[in-house]
């Protein structure tokens, strides 16, 4: 054997051996906060929500292990929120929703978006505003940050099948395939023989809704 092929097999199992060392390591789980990404094939520990306290921004450490596969996992659509049906939204929400409507037709995204989060915590259950925010977002493709909008809207108002358009709209764009076939068929069954149809910025939208600014 030649000292150049000699090396070459030195340095290929001093590399063999190295990773058979690692892998046989014991690996610690890693923590990982509310909001950041799971490792594929690792075991990982999750923050989640201390529901029983009753306060959002307290979190608790679950002892229960998941991988970034059960994270992918296809979560399931929006349920109804019952107490949607007794609410009557706030004119103030609505005046604000209605300036940052304008703004985004003026050509002003940034106002818009400043308004329309301004019009929901106003009236955190008021459809409307809600559903232009979650618009905006997925035309910007901030699909993370339209998703909870679009969802409460979809539970604020079940009935209303463009509501589920735009949801398949932002699921599409995503690639969440899946969940868009769930929200078009959601959609369609709500849709009573109305037409679906995409605009012209490829947005899904059923013949007589508001249109997109």
């Amino acid at each position: 054997m030649s000292p150049r092929a000699r090396a070459l097999a030195v340095a290929l199992g001093l590399a063999a051996l190295a990773l058979l060392v690692w892998w046989l390591q014991p690996r610690r789980t890693r923590v990982v906060g509310a909001g950041e990404p799971l490792p594929f094939g690792e075991p990982a520990l999750r923050h989640f929500p201390a529901d029983e306290t009753g306060d959002a921004d307290t979190w608790k450490l679950e002892k229960k292990r998941s991988t970034r596969e059960d994270a992918l996992a296809t979560p399931p659509l929006p349920e109804p929120d019952p107490a949607a049906r007794d609410h009557v939204p706030d004119e103030s929400a609505r005046t604000l929703d209605g300036l940052a409507l304008e703004a985004w037709r003026s050509g002003d995204p940034a106002r818009a978006l400043e308004l329309f989060e301004q019009s929901i915590a106003a009236d955190p259950d008021d459809r409307v505003p809600r559903s232009h925010l979650g618009r905006l977002l997925t035309l910007a493709t901030d699909y993370e940050r339209a998703l909870p909008h679009l969802e409460r809207a979809a539970a604020l108002a079940p009935g209303d099948p463009q509501v589920w358009l735009d949801l398949q709209s932002l699921f599409e764009r995503s690639l969440a395939l899946e969940r868009a076939i769930e929200a078009r068929q959601r959609a369609e069954a709500l849709a009573g023989g109305r037409r679906i149809f995409q605009n012209e910025m490829g947005v899904y939208q059923i013949e007589g809704s508001e249109a997109y600014p």
